[in-house]
């Protein structure tokens, strides 16, 4: 999905969450709009926004939480960051450190295994709160032609959607952990 599709997405009346995935039917949008959101014009106008920025179809799923529910959005500085990737135990294991606002969260993999750190920081989320029922797929280097990074490619444990992020960093495990995070960031 491009920026500027999910910016009109987001600006659609009662519209407080997008998110695009894709599962082996295809990609679809998803949106959360707000109660009492007129969901027949928001499915019209999304349908708008991905005709003008996508050359294939997507399948558009709105969902309004349950009376009572409330939909969490996080506030302005409150998204979930990357604050450290620490070589611990003599250089045998790195530590990915995540922090939300004030709450810090820990988890530790195997240096240089980069699948392991992957799984490191959704465990990490998961100590954050994080709804983090994903597993890493695969972690795949980028063509140097195409510049340094990686690409992580994750997959929804409960529905078996795919996600994916695409990064760089100082060491591949700097990549390894912000391709994830960039994989999640939009509904984080």
């Amino acid at each position: 999905m491009t920026d500027a599709l999910e910016l009109e997405l987001r600006q659609l009346p009662g519209v407080v969450f997008v998110s695009f995935s894709e599962d082996d039917a295809g990609g679809y949008v998803e949106l959360v709009v707000a109660p009492g959101t007129d969901q027949a014009r928001v499915r019209e106008e999304a349908a708008r926004c991905i005709a003008n920025h996508l050359e294939h179809p997507a399948e558009i799923r709105v969902y309004v939480p349950p009376q009572g529910e409330a939909v969490a959005v996080a506030p302005r500085g409150e998204r979930v960051r990357l604050s450290l990737l620490l070589p611990s135990d003599g250089g045998a294991s790195i530590e990915v450190q995540l922090s939300r606002g004030s709450q810090r969260s820990a988890s530790r993999a195997v240096a240089g295994d980069t699948v392991a750190i992957g799984r490191a920081v959704l465990e990490a989320l998961r100590g954050l709160g994080a709804r983090a029922s994903f597993d890493v797929v695969g972690l795949h280097a980028l063509p140097s032609d195409w510049g340094a990074g990686l690409l992580a490619v994750l997959r929804d444990t409960t529905t078996g959607e795919l996600r994916r992020g695409v990064a760089s960093g100082r060491a591949p495990a700097d990549a390894a952990a912000r391709a994830v995070l960039d994989a999640l960031n939009r509904s984080l």
